[in-house]
C-alpha cells in the first residue's frame, strides 16, 4: 500500500510546473505595483532596459513620489554600463560623466532631456519636476524618438526583438523560444510578461513584443554632437540589463499573450452572432462533453475502488 501511495506522490511532483530561476515577472517586479496596474507593461519595459530600478533600500517603486536626481542617476549609470554595483556607486559614476550636475533634490524634464535625448525634445515645462509615475509615462512616450538615426534603447545596447507564434521552447540551464524556425535565447535575468513563467506553457502563444540586449554597444554622451562608443563593462550593471558572455543577442524582455484568452474571445464573438439553432447545438455539445467527463470520472473512481478492495482483501488473507 505504501508503494502505491509513494508512486502517486512522485507522479504529482513530476507534474508540477517548472519555475525558471532569475526571471522577473509582472507579479514580482515591485512590491507596491500590482500585476493589474494599467501601466505594468511600460514599467516592465523600462525596468528591463535599466531605466527604472530600485532605490537600494527595498523593492518598492513608490510611483507617486517625486523622482530624485540620485535615483535617476543610478538608473542612467546602469543603462549606460558605467562602473558601480550599488545605487550610490552608479549615481556617482553618472555624475562624474556629467549626466547629472548634482545628486541632491529632484530631477527635471530639462535634465532628462539633456542626459538621454541630446536636448532634442521640445518641452512645455522644462524646469518642472515629476513623480516616478510621470517619469514612466514621459519615457514611454519618447522611447521611439529618432535622435538622428538612433533611439533611446539603442543607446543602452537594446533593440526590438522578434514577434510571432511561439512554435517550441528550449529548456534546461538556459531558456529559449523558437519562432519561424529560429531559436532566440533569453538573457540570464529576463523580464517576462506572461500568464506563467513556465516556458513550456508558452508553446502556441503569441510573442507580442520582445527586446534584445547585447554586450557593450552603449552610445555614450549626451550632447547633440557627442556620440562615442562606451565599450563593454563587466561591472556595475546593477538592476539594468545583463551583458552576455558573447556578443550574441539575447532576449531581455518578452511579452506573451495567452492563446487561450484569444480563443475564449473568439468563442464569445461567435456565440453573440449564433442563430437559435446553433446555440441549441452548442448547448447540446457542451452537455455531451460534460456527460462524457462525468463518465470518465466515475470509471476512474470504480477502478481505484477495485484496487483498494483487492489490496485490502489480500492483506486480510
Amino acid at each position: 500500500m505504501r508503494k502505491y501511495l509513494l508512486l502517486l506522490l512522485m507522479s504529482t511532483l513530476f507534474m508540477a510546473p517548472v519555475a525558471y530561476a532569475h526571471t522577473m515577472d509582472k507579479s514580482t517586479l515591485f512590491t507596491d505595483v500590482p500585476e493589474t496596474a494599467s501601466n505594468i507593461q511600460d514599467i516592465m519595459v523600462l525596468h528591463s532596459i535599466g531605466l527604472l530600478g530600485y532605490n537600494g533600500k527595498d523593492m518598492a517603486l513608490n510611483p507617486t513620489d517625486n523622482l530624485s536626481r540620485k535615483d535617476f542617476a543610478s538608473w542612467v549609470g546602469g543603462f549606460f554600463g558605467l562602473e558601480g554595483a550599488t545605487v550610490d556607486e552608479l549615481a556617482q559614476a553618472a555624475q562624474k560623466e556629467d549626466y547629472v550636475s548634482s545628486l541632491d533634490g529632484d530631477i527635471t524634464y530639462k535634465e532628462i532631456n539633456t542626459a538621454l535625448f541630446h536636448q532634442k525634445l521640445e518641452l512645455e515645462n522644462p524646469d518642472a519636476t515629476m513623480t516616478k509615475e510621470e517619469y514612466i509615462t514621459f519615457l514611454t512616450e519618447h522611447l521611439s524618438y529618432d535622435m538622428g538615426g538612433h533611439m533611446l534603447p539603442q543607446m543602452g545596447g537594446f533593440s526590438e526583438g522578434p514577434t510571432g507564434t511561439i512554435e517550441d521552447v528550449v529548456t534546461g540551464d538556459e531558456t529559449g523560444i523558437i519562432i519561424d524556425g529560429e531559436t532566440y535565447m533569453l538573457s540570464g535575468h529576463p523580464r517576462i510578461f506572461a500568464d506563467s513563467t513556465d516556458a513550456k506553457s508558452w508553446v502556441g502563444q503569441q510573442l507580442e513584443r520582445s527586446i534584445f540586449t547585447t554586450a557593450g554597444n552603449h552610445h555614450h554622451g549626451h550632447d547633440s554632437d557627442q556620440e562615442e562608443g562606451h565599450g563593454e563593462h563587466e561591472e556595475g550593471h546593477g538592476d539594468s540589463h545583463d551583458a552576455p558572455a558573447s556578443n550574441a543577442a539575447t532576449l531581455q524582455y518578452v511579452q506573451i499573450s495567452s492563446a487561450q484568452v484569444a480563443t475564449d474571445d473568439t468563442k464569445e464573438v461567435q456565440s453573440s452572432n449564433a442563430t437559435p439553432r446553433e446555440e441549441q447545438k452548442t448547448a447540446t455539445d457542451d452537455k455531451t462533453s460534460s456527460n462524457s467527463s462525468t463518465v470518465w470520472i466515475i470509471a476512474i473512481l470504480v477502478v481505484l475502488a477495485a484496487i483498494f478492495a483487492f489490496v485490502f482483501v489480500k492483506r486480510k488473507k
